[in-house]
């Protein structure tokens, strides 16, 4: 994928953010002209819109550094993983475009409201794809399939196995432990105990097995990041 995806539901977004972010882009864009300060300068806009939206911070951070964790463990290269680390932090931008009322939903979504929230996945590759930096490349293709499964009944293409790039397959392991830790309308937070066991359950339908496998090795640490920064734990973490 290289450009935009149009879908559907186009005409449902939050105009309003969706401006905003817009604005705020082309003003950074103006501002800053030295390259590797700009993507330093939109991927922490792309954070602070998303908290401003209703997304934790700590969630953004915990996801972020599991999402290393698991790259690191799997052999990727250094460089990859500290771009990927960065990814994880902005790849759910899409969700800017889902309007608050559903995004912040205390009730069940209906049918149709889960319709519509689905197509954050492809908002935000369109929002991501057209910044033309590695690290939003990257997390273009995440938000595009971090919802796949590895069976393929995911969502929103089915895409399944290695067809489905390597980031998201480690940032969908990532999202869901950091996701279900914490607290959200209508849903209390998981005990570790039970994430473990529910990614573990979910190998191979839902979950890679091998982001499965390095998750279950560095389980112990990755606790340690649900509960403080990872900046506190020595360099040599990962197993």
């Amino acid at each position: 994928m290289n450009k935009k995806i149009m879908n559907e539901y186009d005409d449902v977004i939050c105009k309003a953010n969706l401006n905003a972010f817009k604005q705020k882009t082309q003003q950074l864009r103006y501002l800053i002209s030295d390259e590797n300060e700009l993507e330093r300068a939109l991927i922490e806009l792309c954070v602070d819109m998303l908290v401003e939206h209703g997304k934790s911070r700590e969630l953004i951070r915990q996801i972020s550094q599991i999402s290393r964790i698991l790259a690191e463990s799997l052999g990727l290269g250094k460089s990859y993983c500290s771009t990927l680390e960065q990814a994880a932090r902005i790849y759910d931008i899409g969700n800017l475009l889902v309007c608050s009322e559903i995004y912040l939903k205390d009730d069940a979504l209906t049918f149709e409201e889960f319709k519509i929230v689905k197509n954050h996945t492809l908002w935000g590759y369109n929002l991501l794809i057209a910044q033309h930096f590695l690290t939003t490349d990257i997390a273009a293709v995440i938000s595009a399939e971090h919802h796949e499964w590895f069976n393929g009944g995911g969502y929103p293409r089915g895409t399944k196995g290695d067809q489905i790039d390597i980031a998201a397959r480690i940032v969908s392991v990532a999202d869901s432990v950091g996701t279900l830790f914490s607290e959200r309308p209508g849903r209390v937070a998981w005990d570790y105990e039970r994430i473990v066991s529910h990614i573990t359950n979910r190998s191979g339908i839902e979950f890679d097995p091998g982001v499965t496998e390095v998750f279950k090795i560095n389980q112990e640490v990755i606790y340690q990041v649900l509960c403080s920064d990872i900046s506190a734990i020595e360099e040599q973490w990962y197993a």
